[in-house]
Parts: structure tokens; C-alpha cells; sequence
């Protein structure tokens, strides 16, 4: 009788094992927002740059992809009681842990800070004294970290890009961070000024107990996606043409 029920356990756990193989796990949040993002009346994804490139990476792998809804500042800790397999809107300057394991790079997205003063470089940043700049919560900002501790900066955080975006269409903001591909549906203004901050590679990141021979294969189906074209076709299917003009924008502040 033991060794039956022994054989009806190791049974359970093997198909709970294969089950797991045969799934990818991702995560996204809330500040995901479009074009990275789109949400449906119960807040849950259902196209976007983010969520196509992830099934598009599963379904070359001839895996099940599931997408969990887990905060920004928790995929580090999620990743290591694998909760999750990966996440792929990240930059390796926005984690800590040595042991998280990474993709090969999936595309550019570059961080820029759009203001009101003339702007143009960094370094002209030295200039002022607690200029209000809006932030989004969760994201960290190598490129600021000097201007903040020397109080040329007051960070103002908000939830998400487009919050900040309507407190400086407000002017309650002399500027505001965002990464370039979720400005693309926001108005410039002339009186806008861009500085571009950095040169973001966009990987997967992943978890450190991902098999090596898993970690080779999601790079290898990025690789095939950039190669064949589908990720640049992704891109364009969101970004058809800059939206950072006057032109055939939407106005999010009103």
C-alpha cells in the first residue's frame, strides 16, 4: 500500500514538473504602460510591444506563456523564489542581485528628459537648484543619482510617465523622465526641450535557477525574432511614425 501511494506521488510530482517546463512565466505591472501596454476593463493585458514579444518568444520556444501581475520593485525577489521566469522590460543598471541571469538584448529604449528650461545636455543640470523633475516610482535613474544628491534635482515621483506628463502639462513640473518609446503617443510642445540620458538595452531578465540551457534558448528565439524582422515589425505595429509632435496627438493633460 505504501509503495503505491510512494509510486502515485512521484507520479503527481512529475507531471507537476513537465507542466512547469512546458510554461514560461512573465511578469507585467500597471506602470507598463502603452505602447508597452494595453489593458482591458479588468486591468489585464492584452497586446502591446511587451506583451507581443513575450509570446512571440514563447511560441518560438512551443511553450505556454503565462503573464502574473507582480509590482516593479518585487521582480527581483519574485525571480528568486521563482514565482516568476522572467521579465522582459529591463535594463541590467536597474537590478542589484549578481545571480539574476540575462537574455540577449531585444531592442533600444532610451531615457529622456523632457523640460521646459532650454535643457539640452546633462551636465546643464549643475545649473539649477531643486528643479522639480517628475519620476515614476520603482524606476531608478543612474544618470540623475549626482544631480539629486547635490540638490539640483527635486525628484517628484508619480506612478507612471504619463502622471508626471500631466503635472507638467500642468506646470506644476519643470520636466519629466520617460523612456522614449512610451513618449511616442505625447505631444512636444515647442517650448519642449529632450535631452536623451542614456542608450537602454532592453533584455529579459531571468531567474537565477533557469536551467543554462533554457537561458540559451530565449536568447536564441530573441535572436531569430530580430533577425526575421518580427521584433523591428512589433515595434513599428505600436510606433508606426514619432508621435512626439503636435500633429495627430492626443492630448492626455486635459
Amino acid at each position: 500500500m505504501k509503495t503505491c501511494l510512494l509510486i502515485v506521488i512521484l507520479t503527481l510530482l512529475s507531471n507537476i514538473v513537465l507542466a512547469d517546463e512546458k510554461k514560461l512565466r512573465t511578469s507585467y505591472y500597471r506602470q507598463n504602460m502603452a505602447p508597452q501596454l494595453f489593458f482591458d476593463e479588468n486591468n489585464k493585458p492584452t497586446s502591446g510591444i511587451l506583451f507581443d514579444i513575450t509570446h512571440a518568444i514563447a511560441d518560438k520556444l512551443d511553450l505556454e506563456l503565462e503573464m502574473l501581475p507582480i509590482p516593479r520593485k518585487r521582480i527581483e525577489q519574485t525571480l528568486v523564489r521563482n514565482i516568476i521566469d522572467m521579465h522582459c522590460a529591463a535594463n541590467k543598471s536597474w537590478y542589484t542581485l549578481s545571480t539574476l541571469q540575462w537574455s540577449s538584448v531585444i531592442y533600444k529604449n532610451r531615457d529622456i528628459l523632457i523640460n521646459n528650461k532650454g535643457i539640452t545636455t546633462l551636465t546643464e543640470l549643475a545649473d539649477y537648484q531643486q528643479l522639480k523633475i517628475g519620476t515614476s516610482l520603482g524606476y531608478i535613474y543612474p544618470e540623475l543619482v549626482n544631480y539629486i544628491s547635490n540638490n539640483n534635482i527635486l525628484p517628484v515621483s508619480s506612478v507612471s510617465p504619463e502622471d508626471s506628463y500631466k503635472q507638467y502639462r500642468k506646470n506644476k513640473i519643470s520636466g519629466f523622465v520617460i523612456p522614449e518609446i512610451e513618449a511616442s503617443p505625447f505631444i512636444k510642445e515647442v517650448t519642449d526641450s529632450v535631452v536623451i540620458m542614456n542608450n537602454n538595452d532592453i533584455r529579459c531578465v531571468l531567474a537565477p535557477s533557469m536551467k543554462k540551457s533554457r537561458v540559451d534558448n530565449i536568447s536564441s528565439a530573441i535572436e531569430q525574432l530580430k533577425s526575421s524582422g518580427e521584433i523591428d515589425a512589433i515595434l513599428s505595429k505600436y510606433m508606426p511614425e514619432s508621435k512626439l509632435a503636435r500633429e495627430n496627438s492626443k492630448i492626455l493633460a486635459d
